[in-house]
């Protein structure tokens, strides 16, 4: 039975704004009884559909084997009345079952089979608004074969980087947040971390150059005109308009970090685009604009000197700002701070600002400081003063037997991982710490606590790692990126979690991005979202172990050479 429900009869409904729940409640003149209604699909449909049969064949462009999974592609006419493509398959070309239906706002499918080293045939059909199917495509045969760990890595590092190359937003080429056609926000940070992942696609031949190229020409035209602050960016754009995504005045503001992973992009794309063609030399100038137009010196506080402060808003400076810094990612927006060629902070608030990170405890009237070296008073621009903790940077803790210098066992191993998308950790930045080999024992840590947890579930898969936090309620969520992002520090366990998470758990986990965000065993849970930090950090740091591509093209920028130079 389908039922209709005009929305132009509920009242108080806010046309502009995205429906995020329906709910159905049982009416009153009833028989006193509960009753169950269920559902099967919920579609928002225009109030006149078109009704002209479809007549002609779905066309099916290509079918990829690999693995376990076979990636469906197909081409989509102009044809008004078409609402889903269906995808049937066969394996033994004769009885096909339909295995998914996709919207029109998808050209692939990618369908995660039952078998390797089995051949599989597909067809796929048109489908309209009263559910009618066209004529069926011509038949397609894909043949699965076990992979090697070379061909199971380009494949990982394919689906993860066509997040990137299919979520854009069509008007600023930068990096939606939402699927939704009418939804224009775009993030500053995921713009970013996707340029690196989209660097690594052209350089494996997975998006043609001239792709990437024309993209990035029309992002950086896009933010010259973009709204800025000091030349710094918002994390949320309208990749229309180029105007900040705030309701408050207070949060119309510039972000370092999101800025910082912005030009941290856009130099690696400098450097990789260094062919003497008009196109590649307009591309370095317009970045090279961006990058030198950044004043971060304008994100320390007078008088307080060495940390950078989250956000600047012109209408309220610093009140809903905090002091960034420590073992995460805040590393790059220093970095950068201190290579910057035009508006560089002192090189100093490496060591006094980002390995002296702040902790806020809350106003300092009626509050008393009970070690000078532990805690420090700031004052804002004439308002109440506030006191923060310093917290300390080197640890210098033993683990399972394995030292661990710097960092913690009771944040985020990705947020650990996020300082050296770019930046080599074997570069000599800091005679102190060892980057490379604190990250190797931070993740041969993480790997040991997930064993001594017990939690490996060996009667559905191998060991599952890492936890997603410490927090009890967190501890048995698991995050598939975080593991196999450890690929350059412990590259065997780490590729063990690969196996692990595509073969024995993807027929949940994996998708045409690549892997879910996050799943629960024990709650029956996977995530439904992808996040732009997640679905990078995988290509990206495969890429980094196998050739050095994203390291090797930041540290060669001249400005990013000179940086080692100005902190040592």
């Amino acid at each position: 039975m389908s039922v209709e429900i005009p929305l132009k009869g509920i009242g108080n409904l806010d046309n502009q704004a995205p429906i995020s729940s329906i709910i159905f409640k049982q009416g009153t003149n009833m028989d006193g009884k509960e009753h169950r209604l269920f559902i099967d699909q919920i579609e928002f449909l225009p109030t006149k559909t078109p009704d002209m049969k479809l007549t002609g064949k779905a066309v099916l462009s290509s079918v990829e084997a690999h693995e376990r999974h076979v990636d469906i592609m197909w081409q989509l006419p102009l044809t008004p009345s078409i609402r889903y493509i269906k995808i049937y398959r066969s394996e033994d070309n004769q009885n096909f079952v339909p295995v998914a239906v996709r919207p029109i706002s998808f050209n692939k499918y990618t369908d995660f089979v039952p078998r390797t080293n089995v051949s599989y045939y597909y067809k796929i059909a048109w489908v309209d608004y009263q559910y009618r199917e066209s004529p069926f495509s011509e038949i397609k045969t894909a043949e699965t074969k076990l992979a090697g760990d070379e061909d199971l890595l380009n494949s990982i590092e394919k689906s993860h980087i066509a997040y990137f190359t299919n979520e854009t937003e069509f008007n600023s080429g930068m990096h939606k947040i939402s699927p939704l056609v009418s939804d224009a926000s775009i993030s500053v940070k995921g713009t970013g971390i996707g340029i690196l992942a989209q660097v690594i696609g052209v350089e494996r031949k997975f998006i043609p150059r001239q792709l990437l190229l024309d993209r990035l020409k029309k992002i950086v035209k896009f933010l010259g005109r973009a709204t800025t602050y000091h030349g710094a960016f918002p994390e949320l754009l309208n990749g229309r308009s180029g105007k900040p995504i705030m309701t408050d005045s207070c949060e119309i503001a510039a972000n370092i970090e999101s800025t910082a992973y912005l030009m941290q992009g856009l130099l690696v794309a400098r450097n990789y685009f260094d062919k003497e063609s008009a196109d590649e030399s307009e591309l370095r100038d317009a970045i090279s604009s961006l990058w030198n137009g950044v004043d971060w010196t304008k994100f320390v506080k007078e008088g307080n000197g060495y940390h950078l402060y989250s956000v600047w808003s012109p209408a309220c400076s610093f009140t809903k700002s905090a002091p960034i810094g420590g073992y995460n990612g805040s590393l790059i927006a220093y970095l950068l701070a201190i290579a910057s060629p035009s508006h560089a902070i002192t090189p100093a608030s490496y060591k006094l600002g980002f390995k002296q990170p702040l902790k806020y405890v809350g106003p300092a009237i009626g509050r008393l400081s009970t070690s000078v070296s532990d805690t420090l008073l700031f004052g804002k621009n004439g308002e109440k003063p506030e006191l923060y903790n310093r917290e300390s940077f080197m640890i210098d803790s033993t683990y399972y037997g394995i030292r661990l210098v710097a960092g913690s066992v009771q944040t985020s191993l990705i947020e650990q991982q996020l300082p050296f998308l770019a930046i080599n950790p074997r570069s000599p930045i800091d005679s102190t710490v060892n980057y490379f080999d604190n990250q190797c024992d931070l993740s041969m840590i993480y790997y040991r606590a997930a064993l001594d947890s017990g939690e490996q579930f060996v009667s559905i898969t191998n060991l599952l790692w890492p936890y997603v936090g410490k927090d009890s309620a967190f501890v048995n969520r698991f995050n598939p990126s975080a593991a196999i992002a450890t690929y350059p520090y412990t590259p065997t366990i780490a590729m063990e979690a690969l196996k692990n998470y595509y073969r024995n758990l993807g027929s949940f986990l994996w998708t045409e991005y690549g892997f879910r965000d996050e799943f629960n065993f024990k709650d029956n849970w996977v995530s439904g979202n992808f996040d732009p930090i997640h679905q990078g950090i995988v290509p990206i740091m495969l890429e980094n172990a196998r050739t050095g591509l994203i390291w090797n093209l930041f540290m060669k920028d001249p400005d990013i050479k000179l940086l080692v130079e100005k902190i040592r």
